[in-house]
């Protein structure tokens, strides 16, 4: 049962789960995609019930793709997307490995918060990182089952890994040729993930530019997505914009 706190947030608690690479909780309209690199929620029917309460989104896909395409590039049914519009509503604790989303309570002992950045125009949040030994700010992306790099020094030194198929539906289909597991310290702690390098070539989304033009036009230096959280648990507070790592 939902309960209230000393700060009068609503607290309601969610089962999280990884599949297929992608992070999901499961709402009354259905199995939702938990996507902090996306500024809108969607839905098949154009609700949403979150922290008990029902929204207005979206309705029927996102960026122009339907569910049943989204459904069919992840390779699990996809109901509807979680979006920063709705997270950013209240706090946050992911802890994947306990299969836990924890929204509206107040921060667990034993975090210490530290400030965050938005990417432009938006609430997605950008975390400054040491990306293989250099200084990143990085997109976090749940929505992202790889990270991508935009710039190779990122991941010198790393052994170069067979490459992946991905899709956005802001950059389309990318067919990248070789993948990078470097490593990145955020907040204290030494982490892992799978990249690939942007492309610089459309593959059919809705952006105008490939992904590695729009993110260094936007002084972005990395993607990050979900496939890290299970080592720690992960704390976001959007209304003073802080975030805190925890094991």
């Amino acid at each position: 049962m939902p309960r209230k706190t000393s700060l009068s947030y609503m607290v309601c608690t969610y089962h999280l789960y990884l599949l297929n690479r992608h992070l999901f909780v499961d709402l009354p309209e259905g199995r939702a995609l938990v996507d902090t690199g996306a500024p809108f929620s969607s839905s098949t029917s154009g609700r949403l019930t979150w922290q008990n309460e029902n929204h207005g989104v979206n309705k029927g896909g996102y960026l122009g793709f339907t569910f049943d395409q989204l459904s069919a590039e992840i390779g699990v049914q996809v109901d509807a997307l979680l979006g920063m519009d709705l997270l950013a509503q209240t706090t946050l604790l992911f802890d994947v490995a306990h299969r836990r989303l924890a929204a509206g309570d107040e921060m667990p002992a034993g975090f210490t918060p530290l400030p965050y950045e938005h990417a432009p125009m938006s609430d997605i949040p950008l975390f400054h990182v040491a990306l293989n030994g250099q200084p990143a700010r990085v997109l976090w992306d749940t929505g992202a089952q790889y990270g991508y790099v935009t710039d190779r020094k990122f991941v010198k030194g790393a052994k170069a890994l067979p490459g992946f198929k991905d899709f956005s539906p802001m950059f389309g289909d990318l067919d990248i040729p070789q993948s990078y597991v470097p490593p990145f310290t955020l907040a204290g702690h030494d982490l892992l993930e799978t990249v690939g390098e942007a492309p610089h070539v459309l593959g059919g989304g809705v952006s105008p530019v490939p992904m590695g033009q729009f993110l260094r036009a936007l002084d972005i230096d990395a993607i990050i997505g979900p496939s890290w959280m299970p080592r720690v648990k992960v704390w976001l507070n959007p209304q003073d914009q802080t975030f805190a790592l925890a094991v």
